[in-house]
């Protein structure tokens, strides 16, 4: 936490700017420096929810950001003390505790008996839909997917100064992994990791992450940042991928998701 450009507000900023004009579609400033974070196409609240709220005043505004939207109000607090003040103004339906990471990308091996291919444009093309819209063997989330956030992926707009790079690893199979990168100046967001459900436990989640690695190093990245969510074998990934945790914020929803 030392290092400004991991700060929580900082990589708050940068996640909202990478994402933007993809699965985000803006964000709304309101009292005391909160802001609401919205997506038109997802409803998930990872995607739709209000930053910066301590006070009755900011909960009232950021209930009616969200509610406008027809969107359930959720509050990311940055810290046990936002937890706090956040309790104290409603009591939430869930929760869920987040890691923030980061990882100064190095040379790394490329992975054997897998192909990398780099493509470097705001939407993603059909080898990694192929992956991402497979990555889970339960009906209703590939159901999800492919109603909400593929539609968003394919109508991904260019913005000025961010540079969106989709990543698929393939094995003799075929498409196995995907990544995104969207990489503004020397640093990188990483999202979508992802791995087929017919493919999963061998080890292409962190042979693609690596790729991601390599690739944000090669195009002159000084740090990678992600999200995920806190504990568990995500997490442990990662870390053993490079990253460090530098934020734990939590998530609290109005309404279960």
């Amino acid at each position: 936490m030392r290092d400004p450009d991991c700060a929580f507000e900082a990589l708050r900023d940068a996640h909202v700017a990478a994402l933007t004009g993809s699965l985000i579609d803006g964000v709304e400033h309101g009292p005391g420096g909160a802001g609401y974070v919205w997506s038109r196409g997802i409803p998930d609240p990872t995607l739709n929810f209000a930053y910066g709220v301590r006070h009755p005043d900011q909960f009232a505004w950021a209930g009616a950001a969200a509610l406008g939207r027809a969107r359930a109000p959720a509050f990311l607090a940055r810290d046990p003390e936002e937890v706090a003040a956040l309790d104290a103004l409603f009591e939430p339906a869930a929760r869920y505790p987040a890691c923030w990471m980061v990882a100064r990308p190095a040379a790394a091996q490329a992975a054997s008996g897998a192909s990398v291919t780099v493509h470097a444009a705001p939407a993603p093309g059909p080898d990694f839909e192929a992956v991402f819209a497979n990555l889970s063997d339960d009906p209703a989330v590939r159901t999800h997917l492919r109603r909400h956030y593929l539609p968003a992926l394919r109508a991904a707009r260019g913005r000025p100064g961010l540079a969106p790079v989709h990543i698929v690893l393939s094995d003799a199979g075929g498409p196995a992994a995907c990544a995104s990168l969207y990489l503004r100046g020397d640093t990188a967001g990483l999202y979508n990791v992802s791995t087929r459900a017919d493919r999963q436990r061998r080890g292409l989640g962190t042979a693609v992450t690596a790729a991601a690695l390599r690739e944000a190093r090669a195009r002159g990245a000084a740090r990678v940042f992600l999200q995920c969510p806190a504990g568990g074998a995500v997490e442990a990934l990662y870390a053993r991928a490079g990253f460090r945790a530098v934020c734990t914020p939590t998530l609290l929803c109005t309404s279960p998701p």
